[in-house]
């Protein structure tokens, strides 16, 4: 039996739930979620404090979103070099093959500057980012070798 059998054997006993991932071109680890049953593209973004998704999406897909009064500092990993207002999105659900995903809310930016950039290269925009606060409630291990993420089904 290999290691990444083990593992997976492991954390499955230990309540963790396994999801595969994939590499972008430019090396974003991304997999596919939910959000209030919309499918939608995710990357994993271990510098990212909280769980976003892009502004324009939200409105493209009729989500409402308010606005939050602060300013989201750019994005320097993604190649952001604007500041944005940060919305925050209702009561909306985020879920990863069905499982329910806490965060701290799921908040929404501008990110047309860092897509554009994304989009000249010949890469899909980003839609959506799972952040630190999914990372931290869902135990995450992140098995790079394989492209696996897995989070804990209940949250700590």
């Amino acid at each position: 039996m290999d290691y990444s059998s083990e593992i997976a054997e492991l954390l499955s006993r230990h309540g963790f739930r396994r999801f595969m991932m994939s590499r972008t071109k430019v090396g974003h680890l991304q997999l596919v979620g939910h959000l209030d049953g919309r499918p939608i593209d995710i990357v994993l973004d271990t510098g990212a404090g909280k769980t976003f998704v892009e502004l324009g999406y939200c409105r493209s897909e009729g989500i409402t979103v308010t606005d939050t009064g602060h300013l989201a500092a750019p994005a320097a990993g993604a190649g952001g070099s604007t500041v944005s207002n940060v919305y925050t999105l209702g009561d909306v659900q985020l879920t990863l093959e069905g499982m329910p995903v806490r965060t701290d809310g799921i908040f929404a930016i501008d990110m047309t500057h860092t897509n554009q950039k994304l989009m000249m290269k010949g890469i899909d925009p980003i839609r959506a980012v799972i952040g630190q606060d999914v990372l931290r409630y869902h135990q995450a291990v992140i098995d790079y070798a394989t492209l696996t993420l897995f989070l804990k089904e209940e949250p700590a």
